[in-house]
Parts: structure tokens; C-alpha cells; sequence
């Protein structure tokens, strides 16, 4: 019986591990999409206005449980990577001052990018 057990709960992790990102979306704001994701970095692209408290849900729904996680958020699909870098670091000046913001799991809080008018 523990065998049995056993073989299902692996197949629920197995499952749960390789879940593609259109499951993670069903949690997404509308006009939301998970684009990309690395083992630390989300790339969401929020293409709907969206406040401070649904750009922290799209953040907190593409993190999951996963921590450390950032979840940059961009409006505009053309600025956003099209691959998630490994780490912040990865970003480049002008797609972090394209983006809406990042939520920071480990914090619990989405960090706003002001966006300056030329």
C-alpha cells in the first residue's frame, strides 16, 4: 500500500513540477500572460490597465510558491524579454525603466517603476 502511495505522490509532484505556463495564466489578472520564466525571474506581459493591487496578484499568481522570485511586469509586449534572464541582473536599463514594476515574493511586495514623460 506505501508503495502505492508513494508512486502517486511522485506523480502528483512530477505533474505539478511540469505544469505548463497556461496553468499559472488561469490566476493571471485578464490581459495578462506569463511569458517566460527562469528559476528566479518572471516575465509577465499586463497588456489591460491594471492598479497597484492587481500588478501585485499578476506578480504573487507567476511567483507561486517559487522563492527567490521577481515577476517584472511590462504593458507593452515588444519591450519585454522574450527569455527570462537568470537574475535580475539580467535586465536591461531600458527594459526595467519599460516596465511597469517587479514583485518580490520573498517581500510580499510589487515594487512601481514611475514612467517619466519625454
Amino acid at each position: 500500500m506505501s508503495l502505492s502511495l508513494a508512486r502517486a505522490t511522485a506523480a502528483l509532484v512530477l505533474a505539478a513540477l511540469t505544469a505548463p505556463a497556461a496553468a499559472q495564466d488561469a490566476a493571471l489578472p485578464a490581459g495578462c500572460t506569463l511569458r517566460d520564466q527562469s528559476a528566479v525571474i518572471r516575465v509577465l506581459v499586463c497588456t489591460e490597465p491594471l492598479d497597484q493591487d492587481a500588478l501585485a496578484k499578476a506578480g504573487r499568481a507567476a511567483c507561486a510558491a517559487a522563492r527567490p522570485c521577481g515577476a517584472w511586469v511590462w504593458p507593452d509586449p515588444a519591450a519585454a524579454p522574450i527569455t527570462a534572464p537568470a537574475n535580475h541582473d539580467g535586465l536591461t536599463p531600458e527594459q526595467i525603466v519599460a516596465s511597469l514594476g517587479v514583485w518580490v515574493a520573498e517581500d510580499e511586495m510589487f515594487i512601481s517603476i514611475d514612467q517619466v514623460a519625454n
